[in-house]
């Protein structure tokens, strides 16, 4: 898990993504027909080398299965507000880093908080976090049932690139 930690601290971060189910109202932009979340969560894309290193890092100590259905999504100081996961079945969330708090809250009442460990979960039952103090990354790993369209991989990243160009937000 030391790999991963290190991968996941020195990989660059972009502070947006499609994910708008997990953000605040006023942490969402509409830029054309895309709304844009404004947090650290994302897919990590084979394209770049640390991104390669990670992925193959996190099948290294992924817990039950690993396939090509698998997917993952990676956050950096997430607190999620209350939303139900897209997918369907089980997923994995491994939480790493150097803060306390941001415990993982169901509303069936489960509570999960342990950090340096995989927990199995039910994203179907609506959940959020609590807030946390530190550095949090936390990484989620689930089936997907068919790999993402292209046309939709182009979009995320033209409304990504051009928000950025427009805003002039920077990468952390």
């Amino acid at each position: 898990m030391d790999i991963v930690e290190k991968l996941m601290e020195t990989r660059r971060w972009y502070n947006r993504c499609l994910r708008t189910n997990i953000v605040k109202p006023e942490d969402v932009m509409l830029y054309k027909k895309t709304k844009i979340a404004f947090v650290y969560s994302e897919s990590p894309q084979k394209r770049s080398r640390i991104d390669r290193e990670l992925i193959q890092a996190i099948e290294d100590i992924a817990p039950e299965w690993w396939g090509d259905e698998t997917r993952i999504c990676i956050n950096k100081n997430v607190q999620c507000e209350r939303h139900k996961d897209g997918n369907k079945g089980h997923s994995y969330i491994l939480w790493l880093g150097d803060f306390t708090g941001g415990a993982l809250l169901f509303d069936d009442s489960t509570r999960i908080e342990e950090k340096y460990k995989w927990h199995k979960i039910n994203g179907q039952i609506h959940h959020w976090n609590e807030p946390h103090e530190g550095t949090k990354y936390s990484i989620i790993i689930y089936r997907g049932d068919c790999k993402e369209k292209k046309s939709v991989q182009i979009r995320r990243r033209q409304a990504a690139k051009a928000l950025e160009q427009q805003t002039g937000l920077e990468s952390v």
